[in-house]
């Protein structure tokens, strides 16, 4: 593979830090220091060209920030100044980008220009090409290997980062910034943009040892995670030591405990290959069940729903669609497409304790059946509470029968809430 040279004077071009500093404020113009930055972007892209070409230039430290994930996992993110060291990060990317994407396989799909989950492009659509593999085993059973690598960005090994990264360019001044970021602290920091880039380069190897060495047929890698097909069983579990073992001895990984060799489910009772957004199975996709719960607590943010809509679209999810469109005043896809959507509740959701014995005033409610207690009716009640409007919910039957008997004509109405066994309205039920 022929080296990248002669490449310092083309990322040091002002031209170039314009486009990276551009690429970089991408959604995050609502910052200040970022704002500060674009309102000139010609003076500091030549502050830091001659900066650049000086050699003055120096990684700054990280600002570390613990986070819990929403899958319960606890991340360090390592967070770096917008100017210059994001800026320049995304520099690299704009001379080098190239060159890295077009030395992987086709069977990686994170973080790379016109592949992805849903690409439109139809060869590298990931969830197009797991369902027509599976298609492929018709009327067969088909096993699946599903594993991924423990910590995989802070067990990076930096050494063997920096003679990957060799492999693709020999300009001296580019491999010593190069270096400078790479040794910027063990393995590759969460949240550093060049980190998901090296990442792909970093395990191409092994992707080129599962299709050439293995010759699997069907194999998938969206960033760390592994997933293999086969219709023998005992040859995933071959796989599976042949690449513990390249992960160990060549990468210097490992993976973590959850790797498995099952059979794809064929009904909803049998387990599916949960992989990259979707529930996999022979004859059907659905949508991964924290994706839709997520959908059903968002369907009133105009901004979420195109999203959510784009997500289940890919697969078999047409009455999960229509569940969540219509769970509110009859809302049709139409209208969650628009441009505004209306909250058929507003102000803030306020426990029924905290208005227990207090003067309300209800403005508005609807009552539909319990999704999760049968024969049971949930309420959901606009009220305006110590001059502001809230909205309260939950199953309480005796306002229910209550409000079923009022026509909403004659709303407002002022009343106090009171608890006996029960919640009621003041003045509807025996008190004694």
């Amino acid at each position: 593979m022929k080296k990248l040279d002669n490449i310092w004077e083309k990322f040091c071009d002002t031209n170039t830090i314009l486009q990276a500093i551009d690429n970089a404020s991408k959604r995050k113009k609502k910052y200040r220091h970022v704002r500060t930055i674009i309102a000139d972007p010609e003076k500091y892209a030549q502050e830091l060209s001659d900066t650049l070409k000086e050699g003055r230039f120096t990684p700054s430290p990280y600002n570390v920030d613990i986070r819990k994930t929403e899958y319960g996992k606890v991340r360090e993110i390592f967070k770096l100044p917008f100017y210059p060291d994001r800026v320049v990060q995304h520099a690299i990317s704009l001379v080098l980008r190239e060159k890295w994407d077009r030395s992987l396989t086709n069977d990686t799909y994170a973080c790379l220009k016109k592949r992805g989950i849903n690409c439109k492009v139809a060869p590298h659509n990931l969830n197009k090409k797991v369902k027509r593999a599976i298609e492929s085993y018709r009327g067969r059973t088909v096993f699946v290997l599903k594993m991924d690598i423990a910590k995989c960005y802070p067990s990076i090994d930096n050494d063997l980062m920096a003679e990957t990264y060799r492999r693709y360019c020999k300009d001296e001044k580019m491999l010593c910034l190069l270096d400078m970021i790479n040794y910027n602290g063990k393995g590759l920091p969460i949240g550093n943009y060049l980190s998901q880039l090296w990442v792909n380069i970093y395990l191409s190897p092994l992707d080129r040892f599962i299709k050439e060495d293995i010759k699997a047929r069907h194999y998938f890698r969206y960033m760390d995670d592994l997933v293999l097909l086969s219709e023998d069983k005992s040859q995933l579990q071959q796989w599976q030591w042949r690449i513990l073992n390249f992960l160990w001895y060549v990468l210097k990984l490992e993976s973590n405990r959850k790797r498995q060799v099952f059979p794809l489910g064929r009904n909803r009772n049998e387990r599916g290959l949960d992989y990259g957004g979707y529930v996999f199975r022979h004859d059907f996709t659905l949508v991964r069940k924290r994706i839709k719960k997520a959908f059903a607590q968002k369907r009133h943010k105009p901004k979420s729903v195109p999203s959510y809509l784009g997500i289940v679209q890919h697969c078999d999810a047409k009455n999960l669609t229509e569940k969540i469109t219509k769970r509110d005043n009859d809302m049709d896809l139409s209208q969650l497409l628009g441009k505004k959507i209306e909250r058929p509740f507003e102000g803030d959701n306020i426990k029924i304790e905290a208005i227990v014995d207090r003067e309300i005033e209800v403005l508005n409610f609807t009552i539909r059946p319990s999704e999760k207690k049968p024969n049971t009716l949930y309420l959901k009640m606009q009220i305006r509470f110590e001059g502001k409007k809230r909205f309260v919910g939950g199953g309480y039957q005796f306002l229910c029968e209550v409000l079923q008997q009022i026509d909403k004509s004659h709303l407002p109405f002022t009343t106090i809430i009171r608890n006996k066994r029960g919640y009621y309205f003041e003045g509807t039920i025996d008190e004694e």
